[in-house]
């Protein structure tokens, strides 16, 4: 009995305790810290590529004592590919505005070509002209101003350009001159342009960006070879501004600043990054516009022939221009991850190939050339077949395409030569892509394509004092175009479906 009663007595100050206890406020845990703001701050290193064109002049002027001179014009359309990296720094302000500073190095394919051969059974009718204007590497130091609107970021830009310039021409004729010139200068310029950088994951970034290059020509001595006992020629010649009109993809990665970005890119392995879970389903309609540069090579060959006569010119040119037009498809995801679709597109075509010379040499020494050669406009119709990545969408496409070719020509030399035809054309085109979803509904997409038509031909006259009867054909015109646009989907937009297992 006294036993129970100590023990009673010992449990009562921590009763005491338990019950002082249970009157004191509760003590909560600190809520969560909120994840960071996501920001644009940081600096950046990625790669690029693209397409993109000019038009070329220049200027040749020879002269002899006693001979007289001559003075040669001529323009010529320049395209091709460019690849390069780029590296820079952002800073974020609170109101969303984003000021930065970029520089870029590219190799460059940016280049007018003129072959032009004449074969003739009159020897003093054989010619061969061999001319091309180049941007071998060009690069830009910009500064850059956009608005953050969370993970998408458009932007203007704007700096130095700097980059080699080159031209090199030569012409010879049957009657003994041949003329030759050529020079290489690494000039400096400017370039501005406009672009969207999107964030795909905390430091992976698309862009896509377009931008106009401006650098000074080249400029040297030309000389042209005379049969002897005549004087050698000797003059100059020198190019015109290179105007580059350019259009280009990339990717960046960002270090540091950027806070906190939902969905993040998967961590693993190479295989778990490439076939990440879908996050979104691209089944439906959808419509959209795009805008790109296009360009390739086009072969001709023009024949005449009158009694006792007969000559032939083939030549070679490059083709540019821009391009821009609209697209509608469908699109059916299954298995979770492979979508089929079908997509067609219209599209205005300022691709072209031009070549324009003119030669004031003395009385008879006068000689134009004009020979524009033209993809007016053209449409497509095409399978897409693709992968379903996370919020993107890979996909390789193929299947008709239908457009109008022109060609024309004028030559004035002691006589006039012309010839012209147009002509709608059905042909093919292949090619791949890749679009991502900036919204449930709207997408961001950059594709290439390679369209072939067959050439067009037609008859040829010249008048010289006797008429000529001839006939003129293209080789076929293919266009490598690169592009960018955006489409709008009309449901299926939602989360990706799940694939039940068992």
């Amino acid at each position: 009995m006294l036993k129970k009663l100590f023990l009673s007595f010992a449990a009562l100050p921590t009763i005491a305790l338990s019950a002082q206890a249970a009157d004191l406020p509760a003590q909560k845990s600190p809520p969560p810290a909120p994840p960071p703001v996501f920001s644009w701050t940081g600096f950046h290193l990625g790669f690029n590529r693209g397409f993109g064109g000019a038009v070329s002049e220049a200027r040749v002027a020879l002269a002899a004592p006693g001979l007289g001179g001559t003075a040669t014009r001529t323009f010529d359309q320049a395209s091709g590919w460019f690849v390069g990296g780029q590296i820079g720094y952002d800073y974020q302000f609170e109101n969303g505005v984003v000021l930065g500073v970029e520089t870029d190095m590219q190799w460059s394919d940016i280049r007018s070509s003129h072959q032009a051969t004449t074969i003739a059974s009159n020897p003093l009718l054989l010619t061969n002209a061999d001319t091309s204007h180049s941007l071998d590497w060009f690069g830009t130091t910009r500064g850059r101003v956009g608005y953050s609107f969370g993970r998408m970021l458009p932007y203007l830009t704007g700096g130095v350009a700097y980059g080699q310039v080159e031209a090199r021409g030569a012409q010879a004729l049957a009657a003994g001159l041949v003329s030759v010139g050529g020079a290489r200068e690494t000039n400096v310029g400017w370039a501005a342009g406009a672009g969207l950088d999107f964030a795909l994951s905390p430091r992976l970034s698309a862009r896509a960006e377009y931008l106009y290059l401006q650098l000074p020509g080249v400029s040297g001595p030309a000389v042209g070879l005379t049969p002897p006992p005549l004087p050698p020629l000797v003059g100059s010649f020198s190019t015109g501004l290179v105007e580059a009109h350019m259009v280009r993809g990339g990717m960046n990665y960002r270090f540091g600043g950027l806070g906190d970005l939902a969905p993040s890119m998967p961590q693993g392995s190479l295989f778990d990054i490439l076939f990440q879970k879908p996050e979104l389903d691209w089944t439906g309609f959808y419509v959209g516009v795009n805008g790109g540069y296009g360009g390739g090579v086009v072969d001709g060959v023009t024949g005449f022939a009158q009694p006792g006569l007969a000559f032939s010119t083939s030549v070679s040119n490059r083709t540019g221009g821009a391009v821009a037009g609209g697209q509608a498809g469908y699109a059916y995801q299954f298995a979770d991850r492979f979508v089929v679709g079908v997509e067609t597109d219209a599209q205005w075509s300022g691709v072209q190939a031009w070549h324009q010379a003119t030669t004031v040499g003395g009385p008879n020494g006068y000689v134009f050339t004009d020979t524009p050669n033209a993809m007016t406009w053209f449409g497509t119709t095409r399978a897409r077949l693709g992968l379903a990545r996370g919020y993107s969408l890979s996909y390789v496409t193929g299947g008709v395409a239908y457009g109008e070719i022109t060609a024309s020509g004028t030559q004035a030399a002691g006589a006039l030569f012309t010839g012209a035809g147009a002509r709608s054309q059905v042909g093919w085109t292949v090619g791949s892509g890749t679009e991502y979803a900036l919204a449930p509904n709207l997408s961001l997409r950059a594709d290439y394509l390679y369209v072939s038509f067959a050439g067009v031909s037609g008859p040829a006259a010249g008048i010289a004092p006797a008429p000529f009867a001839g006939a003129f054909s293209t080789g076929r015109f293919a266009t490598h175009v690169t592009r960018i646009g955006l489409n709008w989907r009309f449901g299926g937009a939602g989360p990706a479906p799940v694939v039940a297992k068992y």
